[in-house]
């Protein structure tokens, strides 16, 4: 982390596109100009006088994103509109630039290269932390009260029943589905399967929240996409989304067909994470996993677990025999979890979370945080909750040089000390690429690690 400064003159770069926006809107524009507009001004104002709080950042990416996007249509308003396109692009970097003026240095992890290049790829995390933050469902109120105090009575239940010491009572091994069902399905220009079947997972009637939980009906089928070669016996890779996602627009951009499964000859199983996707409770997929109600979190936590557990089960009852896990973010936290109780020929955690209480906290609004502290709630009880669902609080099951994490040294979403975390627990190097969360697909970084791993695992390459 730099040295900190008392005045930040390059907010002045905001506060001046923030003016163009504003003063180019009129009529029905100001409807489009007036977003850009006050997110710069006033993300610009508050870098100048108050530097270090890590919204101000956030807001600030979002702000010269919206008006790099306005940019490409400026000849619709006045002509302010060009210069505050510019200044936008010079807004957007500024915001990377002082996101990772926050990030402290870790041990053992490289320093970040100090490149506009690598700016532009932060100030993207950064915009997508704004959004996060900007739409998460905090609880308030009386609400927030009664999370409290779940989350209280869910540590007091995992401490009693033990599960805090050993998970494994917690986590039986699902038997495969009795039936599932298969619709053809087209999208992107490919052609694959969607794989349902029951979940049959129960939530632990003695962990509170369990009846809240299961009464997300559409949670209760599973859903997968699945590319499968006819004919032969080809290796399978398990696939895990991350969070937000469960679409097939979204999950065959971080796991492309055409590379996977065309290229290098393998079968795909793309599962969807509960809440996700077709099986999500709220308007928007991942609603309820990570933000609404934290009660959720723990059994969220536990049928991710069974669901990838009993889609393995469904493939081994095939006669799949070669099996790796490949998963990003959520997913590569769900990753590492999973090779705490099931042999895989690999396992690759991509820019994985390793302790969700470590990223979820900071980014609760502070009067959210305060009053929880206040309450005796604080990032230790989540985590004494999260134990027995936690990749870090279970040895990992697979030989160590079957085991790969790589993550971003720009990273804002997860940071590099979460990423070491993993590495450092399963005992291994992480590999590292000069980028953020959202940019790691231009970064070559996932295909030379699943190639390592196909190699290591001596799986067959076209």
């Amino acid at each position: 982390m730099l040295a900190p400064q008392r005045y930040n003159f390059w907010a002045l770069l905001p506060v001046f596109a923030g003016l163009c926006w504003l003063n180019a809107g009129s009529g029905w524009g100001l409807i489009f100009t007036i977003w850009p507009g006050a997110l710069l001004l006033s993300s610009g104002v508050a870098l100048l006088l108050m530097p270090g709080d890590p919204r101000i950042t956030r807001m600030m990416a979002v702000g010269g994103l919206l008006g790099m996007l306005l940019g490409l249509f400026f000849w619709t308003f006045d002509n302010g509109a060009f210069l505050g396109a510019l200044l936008s692009v010079g807004s957007f970097v500024l915001a990377g630039r002082e996101g990772l003026r926050l990030m402290p240095e870790v041990d053992n992890v490289p320093l970040v290269p100090r490149e506009i290049g690598i700016y532009a790829r932060t100030a993207l995390d950064e915009a997508l932390l704004g959004y996060f933050s900007a739409t998460a469902s905090v609880p308030g109120g009386g609400d927030a009260d009664d999370c409290i105090e779940a989350l209280k009575a869910q540590r007091a239940a995992v401490q009693r029943l033990g599960f805090d010491r050993d998970a494994a009572g917690l986590h039986q091994r699902p038997e495969p589905p009795d039936h599932v069902e298969w619709q053809p399905r087209r999208a992107l220009g490919q052609d694959f399967r969607v794989l349902h079947f029951d979940s049959d997972f129960a939530a632990h009637p003695e962990i509170p929240g369990a009846d809240h939980y299961m009464a997300y009906e559409s949670n209760r089928q599973t859903a997968a996409w699945v590319f499968e070669h006819e004919g032969e016996d080809r290796p399978w890779l398990l696939c895990v989304h991350g969070y937000r996602m469960g679409h097939p627009l979204l999950d065959f951009s971080l796991f492309p067909p055409k590379v996977l499964h065309e290229k290098y000859g393998l079968n795909l199983l793309m599962p969807v994470l509960p809440l996700h996707g077709p099986r999500r409770a709220g308007r928007r997929t991942g609603d309820q996993f990570l933000d609404g109600d934290l009660r959720d979190l723990f059994h969220a936590e536990c049928q991710t677990l069974w669901d990838l557990r009993r889609h393995l089960a469904w493939l081994r009852a095939r006669g799949a025999q070669r099996i790796g896990a490949l998963g990003f973010s959520l997913g590569g936290y769900n990753t590492a979890l999973l090779a705490g109780f099931e042999q895989l020929d690999f396992a690759i955690a991509g820019i994985p979370v390793s302790d969700l209480p470590s990223v979820l906290w900071p980014n609760l609004p502070d009067l959210h945080q305060k009053y929880f502290a206040q309450q005796g709630a604080d990032p230790d009880l989540l985590r004494e909750v999260l134990t027995p669902v936690s990749p870090l609080a279970r040895a990992c099951a697979l030989p160590v040089q079957r085991r790969y994490v790589f993550g971003g040294l720009a990273d804002r979403l997860v940071p590099p000390a979460e990423v070491a975390k993993l590495a450092a627990h399963w005992q291994v190097t992480p590999h590292w690429y000069p980028g953020g969360h959202v940019t790691f697909r231009g970064s070559g970084i996932v295909m030379r690690t699943l190639r390592e791993a196909m190699q290591m695992a001596e799986w067959p390459r076209r």
